[in-house]
């Protein structure tokens, strides 16, 4: 199977983590996971982590001693997926209670997201509770969602696998009413609880999300043309969406996870053709997004070629404007929420792109072909089909030849 997760090359995607002397307390109010900078959490968020803990091992039939055993098999494992020197303050016995503390309470909150409530589970927390009470999680989606993609905020999803394999959580994967939700975030977080035996693994929940995020796979059904590209070239940025329709190049939406290989450029005799993999928009895009893109600058710093942001830079060329949306939007490559996504998306102004999508713009700025170029292909098909003709005329006054003799 082919790995959807892993990068085009060969280093490894790592976790790094929140070191406040270097994030400008950046922080914020997020919850923590992993081991991030804590000094100042609170005791009552430690608390919350602690109640949930106690109440999964309950609902398990297990103890914590039998969960940090399971957790030992995979500490030298889940201890590489950091970024060097990450855990060089971090014991064996602090990284395993941690792990299965924060580890835990990451995966109720993400099956809270999901809806555990709409499939009738009880979780014995009061209706009240500040955190599982009765729609308390969807009041707070903003600050989940920005704590649980957070950079330098990610749990190992060694770990998390280890922890679904609880009885509370295999159960509650076993449900046959989970349906793969449309939202971006809840997507990635629908694909990391259910990834399968045959999948290839994530390193964490913000690898996921790149791993679907229009721009990490390629169409199987798109050919794609190999244009020679030199890493040292400058290529300028391609019109805008409305710009382009008015040099009579025309939007094809693509369905289905085509990635940025999937964007392709066809170049006709009398128009062109840009094929768009569906960018679509909702109401938490913009947050998560936003983490991805600053996730793709520390990968890139270790060589990691950008492929997610890679696609966003390319959309923030065509979409400058309100009109650019219209465009887009009319021919299916964006759907969903559209308003200020020029705005949003000039976040990507400056990001790198990928090898692929230069060659597309290559040929993009070579639209329209000069007048030669059209007179050169009008020859060489005059050239090709005039001894056709010639021949069907010299067969056909042979008929008629034959025809009068007789």
């Amino acid at each position: 199977m082919q790995n959807t997760y892993g990068p085009t090359n060969n280093i490894p995607c790592e976790i790094g983590i929140y070191w406040a002397e270097y994030h400008n307390g950046q922080f914020g109010d997020r919850w923590v996971f992993g081991p991030s900078y804590r000094t100042e959490e609170l005791d009552f968020r430690q608390d919350a982590k602690k109640l949930a803990l106690n109440l999964l091992l309950e609902k398990s039939g297990c103890s914590l001693l039998e969960l940090l055993s399971i957790l030992q098999d995979i500490e030298g494992v889940a201890r590489a997926t950091y970024a060097e020197d990450a855990l060089v303050n971090m014991d064996r016995v602090d990284f395993q209670e941690m792990m299965a503390v924060d580890g835990c309470f990451f995966l109720l909150v993400a099956f809270s997201i999901l809806g555990v409530e709409s499939l009738g589970i009880e979780l014995k927390f009061s209706d009240n509770h500040p955190i599982f009470g009765i729609g308390c999680v969807r009041e707070n989606m903003d600050m989940w969602l920005s704590s649980m993609f957070f950079v330098g905020n990610q749990l190992p999803f060694v770990v998390l696998k280890r922890l679904m394999n609880l009885r509370f959580f295999r159960e509650l994967k076993m449900e046959n009413k989970w349906k793969q939700p449309l939202e971006l975030a809840k997507r990635a977080i629908y694909k990391l609880l259910m990834v399968t035996e045959t999948d290839q693994e994530p390193v964490d929940l913000i690898h996921c999300l790149q791993s679907f995020l229009p721009g990490m796979k390629s169409g199987s059904h798109v050919a794609i043309p190999v244009i020679s590209y030199n890493a040292g070239d400058e290529i300028e940025d391609i019109p805008s969406a409305k710009e382009l329709v008015g040099l009579g190049i025309t939007f094809e939406a693509l369905e289905g996870e085509q990635g940025s290989g999937g964007v392709y450029y066809k170049r006709g005799f009398f128009n062109a053709v840009l094929s768009l993999p569906i960018f679509k928009v909702d109401r938490y895009t913009e947050l998560v997004v936003e983490c991805l893109r600053k996730y793709e600058i520390v990968q890139g710093a270790r060589g990691i070629e950008p492929k997610s942001t890679s696609y966003l830079k390319f959309l923030s060329e065509l979409i400058r404007t309100p009109q650019d949306v219209e465009v887009l939007y009319s021919r299916g490559v964006i759907e969903g929420r559209t308003e200020g996504l020029p705005a949003f998306l000039s976040n990507f102004h400056g990001m790198a792109s990928c090898e692929h999508l230069h060659s597309v713009r290559r040929g993009i700025k070579e639209y329209p072909p000069p007048l030669w170029w059209k007179d050169k292909r009008l020859f060489s098909f005059i050239s090709t089909i005039s001894p056709i003709l010639l021949l069907a005329v010299a067969f056909h006054a042979n008929r008629l030849y034959n025809c009068w003799l007789l």
